[in-house]
């Protein structure tokens, strides 16, 4: 909301985004709210190939208490059911420490359910004060976690890799960024929180994580653009296969939820992994000409359905992301091609909010936080204080110079604004067109 919101155009009619939220995220908690199940969790009915499924189930559950959290207004209703749910979790963890989709179903942990649980686990002890829990439940949290997380570790093959656990019961490269997520975080809050875990097992195991997702096993792809070559990737390594394309989705998902995250907080940075011009450094992502985290993001948008969808007849697609990619036409059985995917356009667009804003979607990194300190130190020893002028001009510690080259060392890519005129035609097209 802070980022983009107050961008719409001028012109542009009906109310925007920001004006609207308050009440779309009032009816999306209500929803939450009125559609809990009995016994605290979240989930219902639904088939995968033959196999029905009912009833709560941890992941949903675990984004049922993340939602909550981000956009609940901390009234009773909200806080009871958020207990609800954490006590339906810690009541689903198996004997070995993982979780299942249910326990009722398996008795097997999965890597899918298991970080999902950890991931809705630790957010609630950051919000311990807004949830009111006790000291016992807190202790009780803390346990789980440190199982849950020691079940990640023993279950990690020596490849690095998790198995999935979920629909095609293979390795994903979407999968194994979740658990890479949920162990940095656990890394990165672990003093913090006061868990009794193995902080460098801990960051062994993201390091050899990182080093799979760079292996022929993950179904990355090297995507070519003017700003060199990018990791993509697909679901797996047969859907790469099968496709000869990897996906937006994935694409989006490794990077936000591992590889941007990792760099961003200097997390196993220095492991080596595998590009079609030898071994680097996962930091070196950020600075190789030829081999670099930029050309991914540049493929990312250059996926996007902007002006070439009215050119094809198709105003519904513009703005949106198509899945796996442009040109990819089938995939393997049991999926379909979608020329505008609300799944691919929500990945893709978290992914480059998350290179664009790092601040703003992860929080402050430790060396963002140290350069305040020390400009804040300088500026002060400058004789800079708020409020000071010079000329009639208020100082501030960012020139004109710093906005426009970006942060240092990332080549900030533009995302083409919508002229107001061509976007009120477009909305009145695509009107037409429904």
């Amino acid at each position: 909301m802070g980022l983009l919101a107050n961008q719409v155009p001028q012109g542009v009619p009906a109310k925007n985004p920001s004006q609207e939220w308050p009440m779309a995220r009032k009816a999306a908690v209500q929803w939450l709210l009125d559609n809990q199940n009995e016994d605290g969790g979240w989930g219902s009915g639904w088939s995968f190939r033959g196999i029905v499924h009912t009833g709560s189930q941890t992941s949903d559950t675990a984004a049922g208490v993340h939602l909550l959290l981000r956009l609940g207004d901390g009234s009773k209703e909200v806080i009871d059911a958020i207990h609800r749910a954490l006590t339906w979790l810690l009541r689903e963890q198996l004997e070995d420490g993982g979780w299942s989709r249910r326990k009722e179903e398996s008795k097997e942990g999965a890597a899918w359910h298991t970080e999902a649980a950890i991931s809705a686990l630790l957010q609630a002890l950051m919000h311990r004060d807004k949830l009111d829990l006790t000291d016992e439940q807190v202790t009780r949290i803390k346990r789980a976690i440190e199982r849950g997380v020691q079940w990640l570790l023993s279950t990690q093959n020596p490849d690095g890799s998790w198995y999935s656990g979920i629909m095609c019961q293979e390795y994903s490269a979407d999968t194994q960024a979740y658990v890479l997520s949920a162990l940095i975080d656990v890394y990165l809050l672990a003093d913090q929180l006061g868990l009794n875990v193995d902080k460098n097992k801990v960051l062994q195991a993201i390091r050899k994580g990182i080093q799979w997702l760079f292996s022929s096993n993950a179904g990355i792809d090297w995507v070519q653009t003017e700003l060199g070559k990018g990791p993509a990737w697909a679901y797996s390594e047969a859907y790469l296969q099968a496709q000869g394309s990897p996906e937006t989705t994935v694409t989006g998902n490794v990077l936000r939820l591992a590889i941007l995250k990792a760099l961003w907080f200097d997390v196993g940075t220095d492991v080596l992994i595998n590009t079609p011009g030898g071994k680097m450094r996962l930091r070196d992502l950020l600075t190789n000409p030829d081999y670099n985290i930029h050309a991914t993001i540049k493929w990312l948008l250059d996926q996007q359905w902007l002006d070439d969808a009215l050119q094809r007849g198709h105003p519904e697609w513009y703005g949106g992301w198509p899945w796996p990619a442009r040109g990819v036409t089938s995939t393997v059985e049991g999926a379909s091609y979608e020329p505008a995917s609300i799944w691919a356009t929500s990945f893709a667009t978290r992914a480059i909010e998350a290179y664009l804003n790092p601040t703003e979607y992860y929080g402050p990194s430790k060396a963002s936080k140290e350069r305040s300190t020390k400009q804040k130190e300088e500026r002060e020893g400058r004789g800079r204080v708020s409020g000071e002028t010079k000329g009639g001009t208020k100082v501030s510690g960012e020139t004109k110079e710093t906005k426009k080259r970006g942060r240092p060392g990332v080549p900030v890519i533009p995302v083409p604004p919508l002229a107001p005129a061509r976007r009120q035609r477009e909305q009145r097209d695509q009107r037409q067109h429904r």
